[in-house]
């Protein structure tokens, strides 16, 4: 089957709307039970809260016959299939949604129902891009083509399908965890490069598990502020992971940043919200640092990531490292990385996860293949 029929296949997994059910579970923040318009309540059996909290109240509103409804944490979805499940929340957060589908994966429900108000094209979780197939077609057929798996293929197509529609709701969100692909993972003793760090440690903090005593990473974040964050959050707690105060790029330079918007991305110039940072390529750290080999290279890296790579040949070509690469700042990440690691290095099979209920975190997986 191509990548067509993939595309045409993927499944509507969370459709926007709400449904002409008289059997509802409605799933949401503690913050947004206020919210519900009495109208949505008629035909909801309950409410499932997954920040739950003791001081919560045990019933709110009434159904159609005048009950009460009971409000429960999401647990307790996990014994239950009489539900049809609704995400509501009153405004638009792509990270409540994100959190949503998480939990409620975790309790068994890969699909539901999402009644949120989301904007139309209006920031990178909600891209829209009609003609996206058949203007990249040969590109995305080449990438689509070199994936390993099923799995992989599926992912690729729901994210094609979401692009062309607008519709986040067909993107495929994969079972394990990011960066922890079961082929391409932080392992025991790894030597990694980290490109992208901010304040946000988690990733970071699984990593150093991951590695052990024995490994050593290297992350670089060339936001001061989320340097001295991270730094702070790491410190003695992960004694293994090193904050370098720098920007991954093809070559040593000194650069622009916008720190405005969702995440940090090379500017132009000066301006409002633009800091300038030092930044250095992945060969030019390894040789400095002498490292005699490097395991896996993660790249999330705001848009950089061509650049990023392109400065990373020589380490990509001599040691065959684990890649670890974001494909979603710019709608051509998702087939010009791929050629561009294929171009330096023919030693790879590929694979590809989501790990977010919107556009974010498409993450190209790519395992040195056995000699």
């Amino acid at each position: 089957m191509g990548l067509l029929e993939y595309i045409k296949k993927a499944p509507l997994l969370r459709p926007n709307s709400f449904p002409n059910s008289h059997n509802l579970a409605i799933v949401c923040r503690a913050a947004a039970i206020t919210h519900i318009p009495d109208s949505l309540m008629q035909n909801v059996r309950g409410v499932f809260v997954f920040d739950h909290k003791q001081n919560l109240p045990r019933e709110i509103g009434a159904d159609r016959n005048g009950q009460p409804i009971n409000v429960f944490p999401i647990s307790v979805l996990a014994g239950n299939v009489s539900f049809d499940i609704v995400h509501f929340h009153h405004s638009y957060d792509y990270g409540v949604l994100a959190d949503c589908a998480k939990l409620l994966a975790r309790v068994g429900y890969d699909s539901f129902f999402n009644f949120m108000p989301i904007p139309y094209n209006a920031v990178i979780s909600t891209t829209h891009i009609p003609n996206y197939f058949n203007e990249n077609k040969d590109s995305l057929e080449f990438v689509f083509n070199q994936l390993e798996d099923r799995e992989s293929r599926e992912v690729f197509a729901a994210r094609i399908r979401a692009l062309e529609t607008g519709n986040v709701g067909y993107l495929r969100v994969s079972e394990y965890p990011e960066y922890f692909h079961p082929s391409v993972r932080p392992e025991e003793g790894d030597i990694i490069v980290d490109g992208g760090v901010s304040e946000f440690v988690g990733a970071q903090t699984q990593f150093s598990r991951a590695v052990g005593e024995q490994g050593r990473i290297y992350g670089f974040e060339p936001d001061p502020v989320g340097f001295c964050k991270a730094n702070d959050a790491l410190g003695e707690r992960c004694p293994n992971y090193q904050v370098v105060p720098l920007g991954l790029w093809s070559r040593k330079d000194i650069l622009h940043f916008n720190l405005s918007g969702q995440g940090t991305h090379v500017s132009s110039g000066g301006g409002q919200g633009s800091v300038q940072c030092e930044v250095i390529s992945v060969d030019e750290f390894v040789k400095a640092s002498r490292l005699k080999r490097v395991d896996l290279i993660k790249l999330d890296v705001e848009g950089a990531e061509a650049e990023a790579i392109k400065g990373a040949m020589e380490t990509i070509g001599k040691f065959t490292p684990k890649l670890a690469i974001s494909l979603y700042h710019t709608p051509k990440d998702l087939y010009h990385l791929p050629r561009l690691i294929r171009e330096i290095s023919g030693g790879y099979s590929y694979y590809l996860g989501h790990h977010h209920a919107a556009l974010h975190e498409t993450i190209l997986y790519a395992s040195p293949r056995k000699k």
